[in-house]
């Protein structure tokens, strides 16, 4: 039972496809083919080359950048945020347990590795008006390096004589770097920093799990090695060879033409002429 269902259920799907098949000629069938091969074609080139945009409040208020992220710029936001997630700079600081010279040697280290991860990227990342490299420009020079330049240098002078005084010998670190004349100033613009950094690497993260831009890559291939000059003695034989293979298929066509005149008389009227079949 289930076998004759299935049959003429079958013969029925085969008659309708025949049916609409009659209703075209065989180029409007070509067509068709054709404009599927087509729509095939443009949808896996879609989902191959798919984009996914991503909007970035940049850290700072430096602004927002919306920008497609690459595979580089995935890499380099994985590298960057292990970076700062891994580090006293992106971490709240702690008045009771964390140094502040520790911080700013923290936050120091970062330029040589940004300056690192920058140098790698290849040229056609650097073109782009947005992209992961302007992000850690903007970062780095408008929103960490204004802090170190107001505070560092004054408290690091400022720390190299408090540890040299006697009367701070036995006492805790913490509690020398709360004599600071300006502690309570530095300590709260130190904490919107981190928050800041902590803001920053979540974005970071963001661009890291964002799906790239996909793009065809070239193939990669041997190198086409320039060739090598051959001695003379061996130009001029390879010369020889050349022409006597030239002559030889010069006189292979002219022997060709003069059997095609003897064996047909309309093979020899000058060109241009149309030629009649031979009988």
């Amino acid at each position: 039972m289930k076998i004759s269902f299935f049959i003429s259920y079958l013969s029925k799907i085969i008659e309708a496809i025949l049916q609409f098949t009659a209703l075209f000629t065989f180029w409007d069938g070509v067509l068709f083919v054709i404009l599927v091969f087509l729509v095939v074609y443009l949808l896996s080139r879609k989902r191959k080359y798919r984009v996914s945009s991503i909007s970035i409040n940049l850290p700072f208020s430096l602004g927002n950048i919306t920008y497609e992220p690459t595979e580089q710029d995935r890499i380099v936001a994985w590298k960057l945020y292990v970076q700062l997630k891994t580090r006293k700079a992106a971490l709240i600081f702690d008045e009771n347990f964390d140094i502040i010279v520790d911080v700013y040697d923290s936050l120091y280290s970062l330029f040589p590795i940004t300056r690192d991860l920058l140098t790698n990227l290849s040229l056609n990342e650097i073109e782009r008006e947005a992209g992961i490299a302007d992000l850690i420009f903007r970062v780095q020079n408008y929103g960490i390096r204004p802090h170190l330049t107001k505070w560092q240098s004054d408290f690091r002078r400022w720390w190299d004589k408090a540890l040299k005084t006697p009367s701070n010998k036995d006492k805790k670190l913490q509690d020398i770097q709360k004599t600071f004349p300006k502690y309570e100033e530095l300590i709260k613009e130190l904490k919107e920093m981190n928050l800041e950094l902590n803001k920053y690497a979540e974005d970071l993260l963001k661009i890291a799990k964002t799906p790239a831009l996909l793009r065809k890559t070239p193939k990669e291939g041997k190198v086409k090695q320039p060739m090598p000059i051959a001695p003379a003695a061996e130009r001029i034989a390879l010369n020889r060879n050349r022409r006597k293979t030239f002559s030889n298929l010069c006189s292979l066509k002219q022997n060709f033409r003069l059997f095609m005149g003897r064996a047909c008389p309309h093979h020899a009227r000058p060109r241009g002429l149309v030629l009649k079949r031979c009988a």
